[in-house]
């Protein structure tokens, strides 16, 4: 069983900026902390332009999140905050290391 890596890209609304990190820090990392096999999460933004990186510990877990209410709630939520498109990429983790030890 391999850790899964899920990207996340969207644009923050010009101005909304400090309410998408609010966001982020109060109401979908809560969130993603109540998935199961949910390993870990870091919020990135450049600019208008955000990054979601979640890690998974298998393939089903990272699927189930498009199932999870609670996700399509923040979602529909978090909408207001952002442009019209967004992207999701997932992968396999390969390798690599974090705190704590290597992935695998």
């Amino acid at each position: 069983m391999k850790m899964i890596v899920r990207l996340w890209r969207a644009t923050v609304l010009p101005g909304m900026e400090t309410e998408y990190d609010a966001f982020a820090r109060d109401v979908s990392q809560p969130m993603f902390e109540q998935q199961a096999g949910f390993q870990g999460v870091i919020f990135s933004r450049d600019g208008d332009r955000c990054l979601v990186t979640t890690l998974w510990a298998d393939h089903e877990s990272a699927e189930a999140l498009a199932a999870s209410p609670l996700y399509g709630r923040t979602v529909e939520r978090i909408s207001a905050l952002l442009g019209p498109e967004t992207a999701t990429e997932v992968y396999e983790v390969r390798g690599g290391t974090l705190p704590g030890g290597e992935l695998f």
